[in-house]
């Protein structure tokens, strides 16, 4: 009886403390809460195939189309997106191929930049953006440049990352990548499979890194799953 006791009086003396806290501790007002960007992820149709996208920030702000790189997809803007959607509407797709976008057959798909410009057009008008700016990466920036030409009178502003502009750019590493545009025999292929292993894809993110511990495995890991 007299160990219940003492048990007993030690969870209380633990309990009101912790009791007393909470009923001092300062509360996170509601309109703070509310402030906190709220990231939303859609898919819609585009010629049969699935597009899939983020979405934040108010309807009526001005429009910021994030186009990603590769081999990566909209997932690498999800820490930008809630830091912009305080002024933004900011939108950012998976090409299909790409992220938790539909990938048809490439046989029945025509994976090229003009093809991938022509889908991302009609997404743009589908999700009702009449003008907008662009923050292109990498991929992002031949489909970015191609729709800036095609409708310079919507695009408002054009920010660039790692993307190349000239056929200069396109130095010996891409020889076998040209071969293949020119001929896609079965071997030109397999012969790029190389690329779309996970260690070419951790080795786009570490190369060049002094300190390879600032960056997190999840970064290949979730690209090269998706």
């Amino acid at each position: 009886m007299k160990r219940h006791l003492v048990s007993a009086l030690a969870i209380l003396a633990a309990t009101i403390p912790a009791a007393a806290y909470a009923q001092c501790a300062p509360t996170v007002p509601a309109q703070a809460a509310a402030s906190v960007p709220v990231i939303h992820y859609k898919s819609t149709t585009i010629d049969g195939v699935k597009l899939f996208y983020r979405e934040a920030g108010p309807r009526d702000a001005p429009v910021l189309l994030l186009l990603h790189g590769f081999p990566t997809s909209s997932h690498m803007f999800r820490n930008l997106i809630p830091l912009l959607a305080g002024r933004y509407r900011v939108i950012a797709p998976d090409y299909p191929g790409y992220g938790q976008s539909d990938a048809p057959d490439h046989t029945k798909f025509a994976y090229t930049f003009a093809h991938l410009t022509d889908v991302i057009d009609q997404f743009v008008q589908q999700v009702g953006a009449d003008k907008y700016s662009m923050y292109v990466m990498d991929y992002g920036a031949p489909i970015g440049y191609r729709l800036a030409l095609k409708h310079p009178e919507k695009v408002e502003a054009l920010i660039v990352q790692n993307g190349n502009a000239y056929s200069e750019g396109l130095k010996e590493f891409w020889d076998p990548i040209k071969a293949y545009w020119a001929d896609r025999a079965p071997a030109r292929r397999q012969a790029l499979e190389k690329l779309v292993t996970l260690e070419t894809t951790k080795f786009q993110y570490t190369d060049g890194m002094g300190d390879v511990t600032r960056i997190s495995p999840d970064n290949w890991v979730v690209d090269q799953a998706l």
